[in-house]
């Protein structure tokens, strides 16, 4: 006979990203917006939301953001946050780890 478990919640295709993002609102927004100051009060998004969105692409598996970068290069007289590429990334774990190719669920990748 098979167990069910009940869940109160409803799930969802992102996982468990919406308990980060509780926790990045209720433990980190409120000391990066001090920390850096705000941007502006009466429109725009502060800096807590902006690096909570680029947290949201990167822990969901997205790579859309390096074009915001090369924009944020493009235009900004002053760019401080450096951004890795996805690919280069990829290329640094594979050069920490030594790995050649992966193996997941019976596929190889390289």
């Amino acid at each position: 006979m098979a167990k069910i478990q009940i869940k109160s919640e409803k799930l969802t295709p992102f996982g468990g990203i919406f308990s980060i993002m509780e926790q990045f609102d209720s433990l980190l927004a409120q000391t990066i917006d001090s920390t850096l100051g705000l941007r502006c009060t009466l429109f725009g998004y502060q800096y807590s939301e902006i690096l909570r969105s680029l947290m949201c692409v990167y822990l969901c598996g997205g790579s859309c953001s390096e074009e915001i970068v090369d924009m944020v290069e493009a235009y900004c007289r002053h760019f401080y946050i450096r951004a890795n590429r996805c690919s280069s990334f990829y290329d640094s774990m594979f050069t920490l780890t030594g790995w050649k190719t992966v193996e997941i669920n019976g596929i190889e990748f390289e």
